[in-house]
């Protein structure tokens, strides 16, 4: 008689003390899913809603198609002048992304002497899939020349 009320006492300790580990488990898993989609939206909210907008008037430097999978558009604007003797030879380079094939084709189809003016967007973080920088670069317009 002694050891079945042994045994009972036994289990009943072990029900309590299963209850409360599967509870602290629940608890930590929801935890740990509810902070992986928290940061997960707030990084998709800053990488899809639009920052900054404004141009910039250069000089297009490069401009290439890049990637393995993920193919991106990536060029450099050259913005900043020096002049050196009779010569003014640019020098500040802007980074810049262009999503949109139809203004990649315009700028592929650019002379390099020729002043651009950039419009973009700037949005607050990058995904990788869409580009290396944050400003993405959505028209482009030939300045007159001087």
């Amino acid at each position: 008689m002694e050891d079945i009320k042994i045994e009972n006492a036994t289990s009943v300790a072990q029900k309590k003390g299963n209850w409360f580990s599967r509870f602290i488990k629940k608890v930590l898993l929801f935890g740990v899913i509810g902070f992986a989609l928290y940061v997960g939206i707030a990084y998709l909210f800053a990488a899809v809603f639009v920052y900054s907008e404004g141009d910039r008037i250069g000089y297009i430097y490069k401009f290439s198609h890049k990637g393995y999978i993920f193919k991106t558009n990536e060029g450099i604007l050259k913005t900043g002048f020096v002049n050196i003797g009779n010569t003014t030879t640019p020098n500040e380079e802007w980074q810049f992304s262009v999503a949109n094939d139809s203004v990649a084709n315009q700028i592929t189809g650019l002379d390099q002497r020729v002043a651009v003016k950039l419009y973009y967007k700037e949005y607050y973080t990058k995904l990788f899939f869409r580009g290396d920088t944050k400003y993405f670069v959505y028209k482009m317009e030939k300045m007159p020349s001087q």
